[in-house]
């Protein structure tokens, strides 16, 4: 009975009760995110440990970004200190403002020589030159995760699509081996017939031929269900190995997302795209600087005026003056000043897009743990125990 019931399945799709997981592309699951859908994964403690390390990761991104945003919203709130100074104020602020630029200009011309780098990214690096190295070596690691999530994606798409092709490959021998045992069938039933046949108008005993005829045709036949089932097997072992790659797709995609969008934001805040080329203008930068430094060293006027200048915005208030040492031009011009809000508006932005995107995914992730619970009670002390690790309350 057995053996008729191997034959039987041959004819019959197999089901695979494996648990499958659904295949999406970065635009698709983004899109996902934003409608806020949930992302769905098997139960279990491995899931409770991949949704705490969510609900860190997210956490983690949160502070440093809210940090980020303290800083440009205290730059927002110096702005509007400035502006709302009486008109005589003003006035004492911009010239020494228009001394300070007008230093920087003669230092310009001092030079003799065409500018290496444009105005705004050599204030961009004056600004920043006390941080770069830290600058340098938080792109350096956002640039090779960057490479490696990219490099681990495009394995784990050329792994399912090898077991996408493995399986169209079991399919199709599976296929010829079910018409091959029906033109087995076929011609094994038209043979004995023909011996039967022969067998009584020639009144001959076939009994041994027909014998043999049906031990041959059992051997092939059984050979044939031994491969069958080597087949199903291996293409359950194939469908496995997919759905695995796939779930590893779907949980690298959260990293991706983050990685890419604080690179973007970096890259935009410096106005740069590559670290490669923020070290080039850090190079061009140190030369010019040198250059200057000899003009410098004839006239102590542009290190009088810019004390003077952080002297007495800091007297009106305004938290870090040394910024607008670097930022003259606004304080000459207002629509240069114009330019600066808009440009701290769009990071503003760009960075309560990407708090309000990690507290979705944390609480996406609380939500989670909590269903967990509602559909298998019996998790609980696992995830108790889990949660204590991360220092995670409910």
């Amino acid at each position: 009975m057995g053996f008729f019931s191997a034959v039987k399945d041959i004819f019959t799709k197999t089901e695979v009760t494996e648990e499958s997981f659904e295949y999406e592309s970065i635009d698709s699951y983004l899109a996902r995110q934003k409608a806020k859908e949930t992302l769905g994964i098997k139960e279990g403690q491995d899931d409770v440990a991949y949704k705490c390390d969510q609900i860190i990761d997210a956490t983690y991104q949160m502070d440093e970004l809210k940090v980020e945003y303290d800083m440009v919203t205290s730059y927002f709130e110096d702005i509007q200190i400035i502006e709302a100074l009486p008109s005589e104020k003003r006035e004492e602020i911009t010239g020494i403002a228009n001394k300070i630029d007008f230093l920087e200009q003669e230092t310009k011309k001092f030079l003799h020589s065409d500018d290496r780098i444009s105005d705004s990214d050599f204030r961009m690096i004056q600004k920043n030159e006390k941080n770069l190295n830290e600058i340098f070596g938080q792109l350096k690691d956002l640039e090779d995760m960057d490479e490696k999530i990219k490099r681990d994606m495009k394995h784990l798409e050329a792994e399912k699509n090898s077991q996408e092709y493995l399986q169209d490959s079991i399919e199709e021998q599976q296929s010829r081996l079910r018409v091959f045992l029906m033109a087995l069938g076929c011609a094994s039933v038209l043979l004995v017939l023909t011996l039967a046949i022969i067998s009584v108008v020639l009144d001959v005993n076939m009994l041994i031929p027909v014998l043999l005829i049906i031990l041959v045709v059992v051997s092939m036949a059984a050979f044939s269900v031994v491969t069958y089932k080597k087949l199903t097997y291996e293409y359950k072992m194939s469908e496995k190995r997919q759905n695995k790659a796939i779930s590893l797709m779907n949980k690298v995609k959260i990293k991706y997302i983050n990685n890419t969008s604080t690179l973007e934001y970096l890259y935009g805040k410096y106005n740069i795209k590559s670290l490669r080329e923020l070290e080039y203008l850090y190079d061009q930068y140190t030369i010019m600087v040198d250059e200057v430094r000899k003009f410098q060293k004839c006239s102590g006027d542009l290190k009088l005026f810019s004390d003077e200048l952080s002297k007495l915005l800091f007297s009106y208030g305004v938290k870090d003056p040394d910024i607008w040492i670097k930022q003259t031009p606004a304080l000459i011009d207002p629509r240069e000043m114009v330019e600066v809000k808009h440009s701290l508006n769009v990071r503003r932005q760009k960075l309560r897009e990407q708090i309000s995107y990690n507290e979705n995914l944390r609480l996406a992730g609380l939500r989670d743990i909590e269903e967990m619970l509602k559909r298998d009670p019996e998790l609980r002390d696992r995830v108790r125990k889990e949660l204590e690790v991360y220092h995670i309350r409910m």
